[in-house]
């Protein structure tokens, strides 16, 4: 089996394990008497820990290299998801309660953020070290994929869990993300040498070369994450339906997104062979008008549609400025460019939740609104920054640094 299809199997494992944990946990924090405000700062921090760590796990898979990285990211991600449970746990069997309770489950859901960071940013390295410049944006779609399947694998286990009690979904992502590491410790084939130390480069997240692709990845991200956040209050808020009914509508959506995203990822861009510019430029359109969409619609499966649309611009736009970044950089910079492509993600993660619930508790529709003009703007942005209009391929590689 080849280097990336163990990644993708990796990566599938573990965004299903995290994806079977997020929807038993709003309940869960309710049962543990957390406030509001405290189970956010208990997810917004763990996106803060992925976006701080990523540049240093870039930094250590350059000097170890990225199998050891990869493999370490699964194994260190699954335990500290057993250790997530296991705090809850205690917290709901009453032997710790209050502030010590709270500062031990954002400590754990840290660890869990940083370790994940670990895994992505290795994978992601691993692929421009073996992908062509004609091959990288399928190498980074196949990655995306398993994004994409864990989004629609994670829930169904926890549905089919959750029987057992609302930590059994916990447990078992645990267990399984684990246990895939170990495979991959034993199997998976070597990646290339560790670089000298000598040889190690720091890459800023403002070098004209890369900063045009980590914009478009955050902005998306922050539209991606805003959704997820107030969608159920949108249901409930615009059109009258019960929580219960909310919860099933805001599923259907997030199912076919995910749907969507394997579909767009693993399937057509894998096959099309498009360029990171022509990727960003149809992406970013697609997603405005999913945008537009769901601003302007009248019933709840408009809304349906309306991320099923965004998802496929989504489907284009992350393999296209992950792709672009990476052949932006030389090869002995490639371990550089995946962390910080990772911690766009993680900052886009963190922000994403602040200014959709502001924006929220203003008017219902603001956050869709706002992310409308911010993705449109976008959309123009990637038509004639002239740094994607170079991401071609390999050319784009031989621009000087800092000239835009």
């Amino acid at each position: 089996m080849s280097p990336i299809r163990y990644l993708f199997v990796g990566l599938f494992a573990a965004y299903t394990g995290l994806m079977a944990a997020n929807p038993v946990f709003p309940p869960l924090a309710r049962d543990l008497g957390l406030a509001e405000w405290q189970a956010g700062l208990i997810i917004s921090v763990a996106a803060l820990s992925l976006a701080l760590s990523s540049p240093f796990w870039g930094a250590r898979s350059e000097r170890y290299g990225r199998r050891s990285v990869f493999v370490l990211g699964l194994i260190g991600f699954g335990l500290a998801l057993g250790v997530f449970a296991a705090m809850t746990h205690l917290g709901l069997a009453g032997v710790v309660v209050g502030i010590p309770l709270l500062i031990l489950l954002i400590l754990s859901r840290s660890a869990l953020g940083a370790l994940m960071g670990a895994a992505a940013v290795a994978g992601q390295a691993w692929v421009a070290d073996t992908t062509t410049a004609e091959t990288r944006s399928a190498g980074m779609a196949t990655l995306g994929a398993a994004n994409g399947l864990g989004l629609v694998a994670g829930p169904a286990v926890a549905t089919a869990l959750v029987g057992f009690g609302l930590l059994a979904p916990l447990y078992a992502g645990a267990a399984l993300v684990v246990a895939v590491g170990l495979v991959m410790a034993w199997r998976m084939p070597s990646s290339a040498p560790p670089a000298p130390p000598e040889t190690a480069v720091r890459l800023r997240p403002w070098d004209g070369r890369v900063a045009p692709f980590l914009l478009i990845g955050l902005v998306a991200v922050v539209a991606i994450v805003l959704l997820q956040i107030t969608i159920g209050f949108f249901f409930i808020d615009r059109f009258g339906l019960t929580s219960t009914d909310a919860a099933r509508v805001s599923g259907i959506a997030f199912f076919a997104v995910g749907i969507v995203l394997v579909a767009t990822q693993g399937v057509l861009v894998r096959r099309m062979a498009w360029s990171p510019r022509t990727l960003i430029g149809a992406g970013l359109p697609v997603m405005t008008a999913g945008m537009a969409l769901l601003v302007g619609a009248g019933a709840p499966w408009v809304v349906v549609v309306a991320f099923v649309v965004m998802g496929v611009g989504a489907g284009l736009i992350f393999p296209g400025y992950m792709a672009g970044a990476t052949l932006a950089v030389g090869p002995q910079e490639q371990g550089a460019i995946a962390g910080l492509n990772v911690a766009a993600n993680g900052v886009g993660a963190v922000i994403g939740p602040l200014l959709g619930a502001g924006l929220y508790e203003l008017a219902p529709a603001l956050p869709y609104q706002a992310c409308l003009v911010l993705l449109a703007a976008l959309t123009v942005f990637g038509w004639l920054h002239p740094r994607i209009r170079q991401a071609q391929g390999a050319a784009a590689a031989t621009v000087p640094a800092g000239d835009d």
